[in-house]
């Protein structure tokens, strides 16, 4: 009896036992007990007990091993799960660097980036559950590079972004890399500079010892028009009920980019009242008395400015010793569209030729200004005409029409750097011109050399195409080509110092005698040039230039409308009336490359980056080339959706190019950092371009060589050292003003 009441007594206290045995803690509250005695934690909660907390997790900025996690005591290759159903990785993690797969489980090559607790960039309380970031990193993952400074980012001077954001606000830029959100940098307020826009920027001036008895500085010289589709009075109003005057105004950007506003402008201004606003503007940004203006009252066809009808440049007027003559070959795309729409809409482009060489374009009326900033030196950022003066009304329409505004330079844009600075001593040319019934379908050539200039004009030029094995004669010099032709500067002789000169391309044609005095070839210029005044007689110093200038595609044809900042790309071979088949290529000439588009590499010569330089040019028929160049920078390339409702791209008779005209017609499209002085669009007209009215423009990239480019205007004007901490130049010893360009005995 003794015995079976302790048998039982034993088994009822096991038996309690085991009804009130527990987990460690009772999984402290963050778990649920389960058999074993273990505990099966609640999401983000880990241990034992279920007493530690998970961290977030991000992408880790860093892949790192994870090292010896299932106790084996060797680590298994990156192909092996390992931990399978453990709390911080419920689907298992390897041992050694991570494995990228995508959901369906296939292996992901070039790739990183795994996701991990704390971005791998910090350690995590596992008492709070929040990272604890390294040094230079931050957000509840440790997910982003913190902005210098940070908690005080960017020194009180600047916006803390991430790189998407900054690229975006450069242009529209698209940054869409593993760190588009992680990686943070500061946005510097104007005038602020450095990693953290700490530092000041101070003045910028042209290096007083850049200028010689032949070598000049180019100012920017802005052409600013507001126009109407509109030839009958009233021509703009306010758009109020009561018309009353209409009102536009400038927006100046200075060398550090800040932009000024200037005061409301009458519609119709005359040059003093726009002199007057742009040098009213605070700050002394725009001196007194330093801006020589001319105006142009346009009232007719867009390309009714012809050589001898042309307007004369205020300072130097008809009659004076060298008459400028200013005139334009508009051909503004947005004249074709309507009043709601842009550039582009259902009649634009391949439904017929629109371009700079047009006989007959659309009529226009209102005031051309031409503003040369000739205190205001360097690169300056574009100015621009607003037009919205009362919030989202505008202050300048044209009742039923279409209002105009833009702004562009005829190859005078300012610039900090002179890539064309070897003056090929010794040698002057003038310029010669071979006319035509149309006065502005002219070809020009160099001539007026004595022999041996022109053999030292060989060899200033020398290299073309970044091949010196085929240069030819005792000179070393390439003939240029309509792949590689040369690029130079022309500067009158007999000049001012602010007279910057203009761009020029040439190539030597053996085969042809334009010039009587050497016979035996002729150094021809692409684009048609012509002296401002129009003498013939004027002599020119010629800069050359060790960069090189090269055709990016020859199965790429730019178009591009007048007064525009977006240049449109598209394959050369859609562009024609035929039933040949065309090249498999959409005409995109960027460097970025993909494996949907690598292909395209077999039509391009040289790609084109971001702030490469470039210009526009017809090979073939150089009279229809514009007559000044500009040099632009690209500042964005970009592929959009191909424009579907232009309802001429069904235009062309073979069925593989009417096909792609529709996948790709204009889908590319460069933002330029100035906008064109000319025009050309795709056309078809019969012939395609194989007639003289649709000519073939291609894009050119510049490479420029450091040792042909001198950055001669820079802060300090390159004679002193900038106090960064005030803003404000420390001259040597000789030089004074507040930029440091003024050469003065008093300041030893």
């Amino acid at each position: 009896m003794k015995y079976s009441f302790l048998l039982s007594t034993t088994l009822v206290a096991a038996l309690w036992s085991l009804a009130h045995s527990e987990c460690a803690n009772a999984c402290n509250g963050h778990g649920k007990c389960t058999s074993y005695d273990m505990c099966i934690c609640n999401r983000n909660w880990q241990a034992s007990d279920c007493s530690e907390r998970v961290c977030m997790f991000g992408l880790a900025h860093v892949d790192t091993p994870k090292g010896d996690l299932d106790g084996s005591g060797t680590l298994s290759n990156a192909n092996i799960v390992v931990t399978e159903n453990s709390f911080v990785y419920p689907y298992g993690t390897t041992e050694q660097f991570p494995q990228m797969q995508d959901s369906d489980l296939q292996t992901l090559t070039n790739t990183a980036h795994y996701y991990m607790e704390c971005s791998n960039k910090g350690r995590c309380d596992r008492t709070t559950g929040e990272c604890q970031c390294f040094d230079g990193y931050d957000g509840v993952a440790c997910q982003r590079a913190s902005c210098p400074g940070y908690p005080n980012s960017c020194s009180g001077h600047g916006v803390c972004k991430t790189i998407s954001q900054l690229a975006e606000s450069d242009y529209g830029n698209v940054y869409k890399l593993w760190d588009k959100d992680a990686t943070m940098g500061c946005e510097c307020d104007k005038g602020y500079t450095g990693a953290d826009c700490s530092e000041r920027l101070c003045k910028y001036g042209v290096d007083p010892l850049y200028l010689d008895d032949a070598t000049t500085a180019k100012y920017s010289i802005f052409d600013l028009a507001t126009l109407t589709t509109k030839t009958s009075s009233p021509y703009f109003t306010n758009g109020e009920s009561e018309a009353k005057s209409a009102y536009w105004a400038i927006r100046f950007y200075d060398n550090h980019e800040e932009d000024w506003v200037t005061t409301p402008i009458i519609a119709g201004a005359t040059c003093t009242e726009v002199v007057e606003a742009l040098e009213s503007l605070p700050n002394n940004v725009i001196p007194a008395n330093s801006i020589d203006c001319s105006v142009v009252t346009f009232n007719g066809n867009e390309n009714s400015f012809t050589m001898t009808n042309a307007y004369y440049d205020a300072q130097h007027p008809s009659g004076s010793r060298h008459p400028y003559r200013i005139f334009y070959r508009f051909a503004m795309w947005e004249a074709l569209t309507a009043s709601d729409q842009g550039e582009l809409g259902p009649t634009t482009a391949l439904q017929y030729y629109h371009g700079s060489n047009q006989t007959s374009t659309v009529s226009l009326y209102g005031n051309v200004y031409r503003l040369k900033f000739y205190s205001n030196p360097g690169k300056l950022k574009q100015p621009s005409i607003e037009v919205y003066l009362d919030g989202t009304r505008p202050s300048l329409i044209s009742p039923g029409y279409k209002v105009i505004t833009r702004v562009w330079t005829d190859g005078q844009q300012g610039e900090d750097d002179d890539y064309f600075a070897d003056h090929c001593t010794g040698v002057t040319a003038t310029i010669g011109v071979i006319a035509s019934s149309t006065d502005y379908m002219t070809q020009s050539y160099l001539t007026g050399f004595t022999t041996t200039e022109r053999g030292l004009l060989k060899k200033c030029l020398g290299d073309a195409d970044f091949d010196t094995t085929n240069n030819v004669d005792v000179y070393n010099w390439d003939y240029g080509s309509k792949y590689y032709p040369h690029m130079i500067k022309l500067v009158r002789t007999v000049t001012s110092y602010n007279d910057g000169g203009y761009y020029a391309v040439l190539w030597y044609d053996s085969n042809t005698h334009w010039d009587s005095i050497a016979p035996e070839g002729t150094f021809r210029l692409l684009n048609p040039f012509r002296p401002p005044d129009n003498f013939l007689t004027d002599n020119y110093d010629i800069y050359t230039t060790k960069g090189t200038l090269a055709l990016t595609s020859v199965f790429a044809e730019a178009t591009f409308g007048f007064g525009s900042q977006y240049i449109y790309t598209v394959n050369t071979t859609y562009d024609q009336n035929s039933t040949i088949s065309t090249v498999v290529y959409d005409g995109d000439i960027s460097c970025e490359v993909g494996n949907n588009n690598a292909y395209k590499l077999d039509y391009i010569s040289h790609c084109l980056n971001r702030s490469d330089l470039f210009t526009m040019l017809n090979w073939e028929f150089p009279e229809f080339n514009p007559p000044h160049l500009n040099l632009y920078s690209a500042k964005r390339l970009y592929t959009h959706s191909p424009e579907h409702y232009v309802v001429d791209r069904f235009a062309v008779n073979s069925v593989i190019a009417r096909s792609n005209n529709t996948l790709h017609y204009m889908t590319h499209m460069i933002t330029a950092d100035l906008s064109t002085n000319w025009a050309a669009s795709v056309g078809i007209d019969g012939g395609g371009h194989s007639s003289l009215t649709n000519p073939h423009f291609h894009v050119y990239k510049f490479f420029p060589a450091t040792e042909s480019t001198y950055e001669y205007v820079a802060e300090c004007s390159n004679r002193g050292i900038c106090d960064r901490d005030s803003g404000v130049c420390k001259c040597f010893a000789g030089y004074t003003s507040d930029s440091c360009s003024v050469q003065s005995s008093l300041s030893l």
